[in-house]
């Protein structure tokens, strides 16, 4: 999973990027076998006039599936990021789960098994 923090407007201190990048290896750590690139752009979008204008947007591909993109503006930039990993990580959820078989039940030709039902051999 590689991580790459990209900023807009504004020099990227050392605090934001260990930040940025621990809150993404911290948030999407259960999918990193499955994510190949995260990149997360920070902006200022109005520079110095002030007001809700701190904009985060975060780009992930992953093998096998199309981007997933989510944005978030803010007048606080760590809220920013923080409701847009929050956001992603619902996305990515429901990407990889429709994949997954069902916790209660597997599915198989439109039937429902349960685990213990499951036939040994699957065609």
């Amino acid at each position: 999973m590689i991580v790459k923090i990209h900023t807009r407007g504004f020099p990227l201190s050392n605090a934001l990027y260990d930040y940025t990048d621990a809150k993404v290896r911290l948030i999407l750590g259960l999918y990193r076998n499955k994510l190949r690139r995260i990149d997360v752009f920070l902006t200022d979008v109005n520079g110095p006039k002030g007001g809700e204008d701190m904009r985060c947007k975060i780009k992930i591909k992953a093998d096998g599936y199309p981007s997933i993109v989510v944005h978030e503006t803010a007048e606080d930039l760590y809220n920013a990021i923080n409701i847009c990993l929050h956001r992603i990580k619902r996305a990515i959820g429901r990407r990889f789960d429709r994949a997954l078989p069902h916790r209660k039940g597997l599915i198989e030709y439109g039937h429902i098994y349960k685990d213990d039902q499951f036939p040994t051999t699957v065609i």
